[in-house]
């Protein structure tokens, strides 16, 4: 799913959980920690989906979660943002 600021809130608002992978491009930390996301989803059996937020195509719900540094990643429940960290961690610390 490509996720946009009119669309994001529909996207974390789905049954089960929903890992938000605010990244950039340009990020270095980014580059490396968005791969070990894709495993652990995989390697976990898809008990959580994974969704990745470009923090330059999407300004407003960045401004909202407060996404001043990245990597960020927000763990939501429906909607409901229950867990988070910020910056790069190793793939058992995100577990």
């Amino acid at each position: 799913m490509n996720l946009t600021d009119e669309n994001f809130e529909q996207a974390v608002k789905k049954e089960g959980l929903v890992l938000v992978d605010f990244f950039a491009e340009w990020c270095s930390p980014c580059s490396v920690l968005g791969p070990m996301l894709e495993k652990i989803e995989k390697d976990m059996e898809k008990r959580f989906t994974l969704l990745k937020a470009d923090v330059n195509a999407l300004p407003l719900t960045s401004q909202k979660f407060q996404v001043d540094r990245i990597p960020m990643v927000i763990l939501f429940d429906k909607g409901n943002t229950i867990s988070g960290f910020i910056g790069l961690k190793s793939e058992e610390e995100i577990r």
